[in-house]
């Protein structure tokens, strides 16, 4: 079935894995880096103004994957990752320290991403059919997972004492992933044959009036912004939290802190979304998928509502499966229903709108993370399921207004 895919899914499934494992190595931890070197209030401020940035990005990179086709973007991309990644490796020697340029590091990155992010989901539903479309969605999705789980393992027991070692790794893999995008990636979508191309904010806004009119394409996003939300707590609230309130204890010869605590959470999560998504996927078909996301969104709220809540080793190895379960449910149940809300022509343009979901979902999260002194964990927890509420509703609302066996 693998080879029955297109040469470019293969090969952008496997940069993909690339770069969620490089970026799972340090990225997932910058909320604590940030908050060491400045503190939690500035961190969360810092965190926002990145996700802003990148949002503009996305909706700007969906616009012009649309009039410059989609191997350019991505060539341009990977190019600015690899070094973005350089310059966080010379911003963190032995020598010196420059957290501020770290961040700006960081921001250019994701201004890469959000040219990439567009280009390369388009270009992936280019090429692929309804009849190798769940397949492509399912390794893609298990890959992600295995990539997220083995950078976040190896990141958590690093990142405080072997940084400059880390930034060595994401330039090494940011490497790789640039050659393969240069030398096996071909173009899916030729370039629009018009005489004039505007790049001006308002021609890319005149863009998206389309995607705007949508109106069950608008309720979808929003109640997949709400979603990814509860999930970006993780590296934003939730890491801070159990960097500065977990109390550090021997797990046999091994020492848990709040950063290794991190990462097994997420490890276990991964672990068992890499597992059993297969089997899930498969059972999720031959039931009423309507309750099934109703009860997934339930439980992936409740989950990580527990984490942020308590610092308890068994209740948040607990937290950690019961949001997995969650996560099997409702994630695969949404991201099938994405691929028919879009029309093929302005495929890159709803791509970039829907990306939104991920920067927004930041957004929120980061500003969480501001209120962090404010409010109370218990307070954090009781928001963390109304977004869940939120992303039920709306969700459920978009689908209704189009033509679907959800």
């Amino acid at each position: 079935m693998w080879h029955s895919l297109h040469p470019n899914i293969r090969t952008r499934i496997k940069t993909q894995f690339l770069s969620r494992f490089g970026s799972s190595l340090i990225f997932p931890f910058m909320a604590i880096y940030l908050t060491h070197a400045y503190n939690a209030q500035i961190a969360g401020i810092l965190m926002l103004c990145n996700i802003s940035v990148a949002f503009l990005a996305g909706i700007y990179g969906g616009y012009l994957t649309d009039i410059l086709g989609r191997r350019l973007l991505l060539r341009i991309g990977e190019t600015i990752k690899l070094l973005v990644a350089i310059g966080i490796f010379c911003d963190n020697l032995p020598v010196y320290h420059f957290p501020g340029l770290t961040f700006l590091m960081l921001t250019i990155g994701n201004i890469a991403s959000g040219l990439i992010n567009p280009a390369s989901e388009a270009m992936l539903v280019d090429v692929s059919t309804e009849q190798t479309r769940t397949y492509m969605y399912a390794i893609n999705y298990w890959a992600g997972n295995l990539s997220l789980m083995l950078g976040t393992l190896i990141g958590s027991w690093l990142f405080q004492d072997y940084f400059i070692v880390l930034t060595a790794g994401l330039v090494i893999i940011n490497s790789i992933s640039w050659f393969l995008t240069k030398q096996f990636i071909t173009e899916t979508h030729p370039q629009n044959k018009i005489s004039h191309r505007k790049f001006s904010l308002p021609a890319v806004l005149q863009n998206y009036q389309i995607v705007l009119k949508d109106y069950a394409f608008v309720l979808f996003t929003i109640g997949g912004i709400l979603l990814l939300s509860i999930e970006f707590q993780r590296n934003n609230f939730i890491a801070v939290h159990l960097a500065e309130s977990f109390v550090p204890f021997q797990l046999g010869t091994i020492s848990i802190d709040g950063t290794k605590m991190i990462g097994l959470l997420t490890t276990t999560n991964t672990l068992i979304i890499v597992l059993f998504t297969a089997p899930f996927s498969l059972w999720l078909n031959r039931h009423n998928q309507r309750h099934l996301f109703i009860v997934g969104v339930i439980i992936f709220a409740s989950g990580f509502a527990i984490q942020a809540s308590t610092t308890h080793f068994y209740w948040l190895l607990l937290s950690s499966v019961i949001l997995s379960i969650g996560e099997l449910l409702c994630i695969p149940i949404r991201q099938t229903q994405l691929a028919t809300l879009m029309p093929a022509q302005q495929r890159g343009a709803y791509i970039a709108f829907n990306g939104a979901t991920f920067q927004i979902s930041k957004i929120l999260a980061s500003l969480m993370l501001v209120g962090a002194s404010f409010l109370s964990p218990l307070i954090i927890s009781f928001l963390i399921l109304l977004l869940g509420c939120g992303a039920i509703f709306f969700t459920l609302l978009g689908l209704r207004a189009v033509p679907t066996t959800y």
